[in-house]
Formats: structure tokens, C-alpha cells, sequence
């Protein structure tokens, strides 16, 4: 605490508050600018936030709930009398239809157990896949004490040579089984040329000295019959446990003991209802877009001081906070494009097999903040799925052939295809201009970005003016204690002139 002014009889710390009012000010805008970057930065990571979230949701085909995936086009479902043995699901064009089925055999990987009580420090085995290239099986060297006692790393050892010698086989130790377990990579019985089998020899002799029997490993193919309601059936041997006929895919879990009834019926409510949330959720993204770029910015509202925030309430600190953000990225070039690159990928385009707005697809008739968004006519969209629910996929997420000329792509790319390009390109991946200019939360882009930099710069300018502004200070704290020091000598002096003048 500063005591100053006793002798001069100066408010000096009013004094050189009023006197350093300029340098403050150079802090207080300089931090202003800083702030207002964060913000658009922060702005445009809730954009990107947005916009990632809805190109996982509807249109990353890993994403098994993605209406990329021609399986959430059905407009069919079925029930079954045993859906543990036999499930159905309809896709696209699968029409409303009854079955009977009945499951012999799954089909399976060829898999063999290599119990623990054959293993022997000091010795090995070998394995043979058939059709390999490689005529001589792979031999497994010599097993020490260590992988006796835990198999797990001698199965750890065996995943390294069979892939060394290009054997599509894995082995991992099981508790259960008490022993190694090895299975093949692929399904069924193979080909003539490749069939998927292999075979453990070389296990030496047991504790009776009975030499140990190789052990052997088969695929198994599906077997089972599909017979539809007029009779006709079709018999299935196959590498696995789906199949799909008719636009139905049929999954088979178990064998059956009897004949499962598959009951089917038109049902498109499950894809109509995806579809409407998909455009409920692009509405919003598009809406906010649209609001962004064309709402204007207030200038009269700027980031608060600290001073400033002292002499107002928390809640109209809030307000005035998101009445500076309003407008920030009015006319934002990024955000524009992004938003022109999405209403041009959703317009229907002449050619295209099936035109959106047919199908109860229609664009708002508004040019400000609903620019770009649709409704969905939901009794017209249900009677175009029921009708021809396989045609309609393909025009929204269908892509063109090999060899398409360039200029027809666009009419044989589906409306989704074309809108996953754009926010991928625009949005998602780290070669985005706007990624590279605001940077992602969660990845390397988030310190590595051009807006981060211009924050860092601003920083630095903050911390110049700070220590600017504290010498500033300092020096006419120094000046005005020394002012003290002389008003002390002049009272001194004055009041020993006094005492004499008045002694007399």
C-alpha cells in the first residue's frame, strides 16, 4: 500500500490514475482485439463442432445408423418365429413377403484347440495352411520354460511367424479351452485352388509315449433353404451367415430345429423418420450459418474492461458478452462459402433420376435466415418409399459409374453424396482451409492455427504494454514521493521560520 500525498496535500494515486488513463486504454484495446478473436475463434469452432457431429450422424459410412448405409432405406420390416435362429431386415426395394426357413449348418472359420498338455520345453510343432504358397509347413520353434508357464507369450510368438510366413491364421491362449486356440481369418471352405484348412503336426508323443495325432481344422459353409410364398426356394451354401434375395437380408444365428415363418409387411415409417431428422438437423446447421453471416455487428458493443465488468451485474455482464459476439462473422467468407457449397449440393439437378421436391422434399420459399432449409411432407415421402423406396436411394446417395463423363457426374451423384463431399472437404478434414485457420479441440491443429498465432501475438503485445505501463507507473510514483520529499524540506523549513519569527 502506497501512502503518498501527506505532505503535498495530492490525491496522488487519483493523480497518476488520471496520468496513465492513455497507456491503460493502449492495454484495454489491445485486449479487446485479443478478445474479439477468441471469440470468432470460438465462434467458428462451434460451427465445426456442429458440423462434424452431423456428418457422423447421417453421412460417415462406418456409422452404422448413417443413411449412407442402403440398409436404413428399407421400407419392409419382418418378424420372425425364432429370431434367434433367423433374423430378417428389408432393404432397399425388399418387398413385403413371407418365408420359411430352415438352418443346417453356420457357416464357421476353421479353428482347432492345441491343448497345454501337449506343450513341451524344448520342443515345437508346425503348422500347415492348404493352398499356400508355401508347400513346407511353418515350423514353430523350439518352446521355452518361460512360454510353457505363460502360453500367452508363446501364442504372442506364433501370431509373429504365421504372419511373417503369410498365414492367415491367429492364435491367442484361452482359459476355457485350456489350451491354444487357432482360427482361420476367413469364413467357409474356400476355393478348389484355396481351401480353408490347415493342420497342426510335429506334436512329438505323449506321457504314454503314443505318438499325438495331427490335429485339423475346416471352414464350414452355410447350409440352409429360403422358400418364399409361392413355393419357390432357394437352397444356401455359402461362406456366411447372410444372404440377401429380393432386396431382403436374411442372417442366420443358429440351426433350427423346425422351419422359422417370416412375416413381412410394408413399413416405411423407420426410413421417414431418419429422413426427417436428417433435414430437422441440416436446418438448424443451415440456419445458423445463415444467421452468422448475415446478422450485423453493433460496434457500440466491445469486450468489457475489468473496470467496466465491476460496475455491472453478473447478468448484464451475460447480455452485453452475447450482444459483442452478434455479428462477428457478418458476411465471413468461410462461412458463406461453406453454407453456398451446402443449398448447391442439396438443388435438385436436371437429369437426376428422381427430383427431391417430388418426393415431399421441398426448399423454404424465405432469402434471409431460412434460406436453404426444407420441409418434409411426410405423407408424400411414405408414398414414395413404399412405391419405389430402391430408386429414390440411389438418386440421394447413389455414386455415378466408372467412366462417367464428367459433365453427367452431377446428375448420377445422389443429393447425400454430393453434401458429404462438401462438409468433409469443408469441415472435417485437416486439410480444411477454415481447420487450418481456426484449428480443432481434441487434435494438433488446436495450437497450430492462424487465428491461435494472431492470439499469441496479441499476447505478447499485452505483455510489452503491461510492463510498459508498470514502468510508466512506477516512474511518477517516484517522481511525486520525491515531491513529497522536497515539500517535507520546505515544511520543515517553513516551520522552524515560523517558531524564530514568532520566538521574537
Amino acid at each position: 500500500m502506497r501512502v503518498t500525498g501527506l505532505a503535498s496535500g495530492l490525491d496522488v494515486d487519483q493523480v497518476v490514475k488520471d496520468s496513465m488513463k492513455p497507456y491503460r486504454i493502449k492495454v484495454d484495446q489491445t485486449k479487446q482485439k485479443r478478445e474479439i478473436v477468441e471469440m470468432k475463434q470460438q465462434l467458428y469452432r462451434d460451427v465445426l463442432k456442429d458440423s462434424k457431429e452431423f456428418h457422423r450422424k447421417y453421412l460417415e459410412f462406418s456409422n452404422q445408423d448413417s443413411l449412407l448405409q442402403s440398409k436404413n432405406w428399407g421400407t419392409t420390416t419382418f418378424e420372425s418365429t425364432d429370431s434367434g435362429a433367423v433374423s430378417v431386415n428389408g432393404l432397399a426395394g425388399g418387398k413385403a413377403e413371407n418365408y420359411k426357413v430352415s438352418v443346417t449348418q453356420l457357416a464357421s472359420k476353421a479353428t482347432t484347440t492345441l491343448k497345454t498338455e501337449y506343450l513341451k520345453a524344448g520342443e515345437g510343432f508346425a503348422l500347415e495352411m492348404a493352398g499356400t504358397p508355401i508347400p513346407t509347413p511353418i515350423s514353430i520353434g523350439v518352446i521355452t520354460a518361460d512360454e510353457l508357464k505363460d502360453p500367452s507369450k508363446l501364442a504372442e510368438r506364433i501370431n509373429k511367424e504365421l504372419l511373417l510366413g503369410k498365414i492367415d491364421v491367429t492364435v491367442k491362449y484361452s482359459q476355457f479351452s485350456n489350451g491354444l486356440v487357432f482360427e482361420s481369418g476367413s469364413m467357409g471352405i474356400g476355393t478348389v485352388d484355396k481351401p480353408n484348412e490347415f493342420k497342426i503336426t510335429g506334436l512329438g508323443n505323449d506321457k504314454l509315449g503314443t505318438p499325438i495325432a495331427d490335429l485339423e481344422a475346416k471352414g464350414k459353409n452355410s447350409k440352409a433353404t429360403i422358400t418364399n410364398s409361392r413355393g419357390e426356394s432357394k437352397d444356401v451354401d455359402g461362406s456366411s451367415n447372410k444372404v440377401v434375395y429380393d432386396g431382403v437380408e436374411f442372417s442366420f444365428n443358429d440351426v433350427t430345429t423346425s422351419e422359422v415363418r417370416i412375416t413381412g409387411k410394408t413399413d416405411a415409417k423407420a426410413t421417414v423418420d431418419k429422413i426427417v431428422l436428417f433435414i430437422n438437423d441440416y436446418n438448424v446447421l443451415m440456419e445458423k450459418l445463415n444467421k452468422m453471416t448475415s446478422e450485423k455487428r453493433n460496434k457500440n458493443y466491445m469486450p468489457l474492461s475489468e473496470e467496466q465488468k465491476k460496475e455491472m451485474s453478473e447478468s448484464e455482464v451475460k447480455l452485453w458478452n452475447e450482444k459483442t459476439k452478434q455479428g462477428q462473422l457478418y458476411r465471413d467468407s468461410d462461412l458463406t462459402r461453406i453454407a453456398n457449397k451446402m443449398k448447391e449440393a442439396m438443388r435438385s439437378v436436371p437429369g437426376a433420376s428422381i427430383n427431391i421436391e417430388k418426393i415431399g422434399i421441398k426448399p423454404v420459399k424465405d432469402y434471409e435466415s431460412k434460406n436453404g432449409t426444407f420441409t418434409v411432407d411426410v405423407d408424400k415421402l411414405t408414398k414414395a418409399l413404399e412405391s419405389n423406396s430402391e430408386e429414390i436411394m440411389k438418386s440421394l446417395i447413389g455414386l455415378p459409374p466408372e467412366g462417367t463423363p464428367e459433365n453427367e457426374k452431377a446428375s448420377k451423384t445422389g443429393v447425400l453424396q454430393r453434401l458429404k463431399d462438401v462438409i468433409f472437404d469443408e469441415t472435417v478434414t485437416v486439410a480444411s482451409s477454415l481447420i487450418k485457420r481456426v484449428g480443432v479441440e481434441g487434435s494438433p491443429s488446436v495450437s497450430n492455427n492462424d487465428l491461435t498465432k494472431s492470439i499469441e501475438k496479441y499476447n505478447k503485445k499485452m505483455e510489452e504494454l503491461e510492463k510498459d505501463f508498470a514502468r510508466r507507473e512506477k516512474s511518477l510514483y517516484s517522481k511525486y514521493a520525491k515531491l513529497e520529499v522536497i515539500m517535507n524540506k520546505y515544511n520543515s523549513q517553513q516551520s522552524m521560520m515560523t517558531q524564530q519569527m514568532g520566538g521574537n
